[in-house]
């Protein structure tokens, strides 16, 4: 045999087949809650503290706080709204503030806004200290990385709208084997188990539980009455 018909024959040991993939690591359970910051860290960080800086702006016209009238002693009114003292007689109920719609998004606000300028602040750190010492600083893998996650999205996306067409069973069975083949479980093993999954999924959800699905279904409506009357209700 010539040499060139052997392309792994430098892998080939005495002690057989020696792969060039890099073996697994040990995975303790602190590296699990171990944070780190990558080079995308102070992009996403600068747009988090934007995002809420710009809930905080319009905190006052989306909650109801805009023209408001508030009450000349503020203390005892808001005393009175946390069920810590009566006022003109009311009985006191505690907690009853929280009832209000502004109350929670204000207390949302006061974590994040905090919470994503600090956050940003020690990003610009690390971004400062890696563009002095000439690290890496580009940003483009991580975000290439949200985009690709964008494909599965698009595929949600296209199974809501051939539900109404194909029906749930049909839809369901065909996104479940797609997405088993686009992971690249591709054998007839794999297509087989992924049928029988989406299927057992259709029977729980549809069958059993009566999610209900859009009732002008395209291909159900080709069917004969009793036919589609039976696929309707349970498929």
């Amino acid at each position: 045999m010539f040499e060139e018909a052997m392309p792994l024959e430098d892998l080939v040991s005495d002690k057989g087949f020696r792969s060039e993939c890099i073996p697994d690591k040990k995975i303790k359970v602190d590296d699990l809650f171990r944070f780190r910051r990558g080079m995308g860290d102070f992009q996403v960080s600068l747009v988090m503290m934007l995002i809420a800086l710009f809930f905080l702006v319009f905190f006052f016209t989306q909650t109801g706080w805009q023209g408001r009238k508030l009450p000349d002693d503020m203390g005892a009114y808001l005393a009175h709204q946390a069920g810590l003292t009566e006022l003109e007689g009311r009985v006191t109920r505690f907690g009853r503030i929280l009832k209000q719609s502004w109350v929670i998004p204000m207390i949302c606000l006061l974590l994040l806004v905090p919470t994503a300028v600090f956050n940003f602040r020690e990003s610009l750190k690390v971004h400062r200290w890696r563009k002095r010492f000439l690290q890496p600083t580009s940003s483009g893998h991580e975000f290439s990385q949200y985009l690709a996650a964008l494909e599965f999205v698009a595929y949600f996306i296209a199974y809501t709208l051939v539900v109404p067409v194909l029906g749930y069973l049909l839809s369901t069975v065909i996104l479940g084997t797609f997405l088993t083949w686009r992971l690249g479980y591709r054998s007839r093993t794999w297509v087989l188990r992924s049928v029988a999954t989406s299927f057992a999924i259709v029977l729980v959800f549809r069958s059993f539980l009566q999610i209900k699905t859009p009732a002008g279904i395209w291909l159900y409506d080709q069917l004969p009455t009793a036919l589609r009357a039976f696929m309707l209700t349970y498929f």
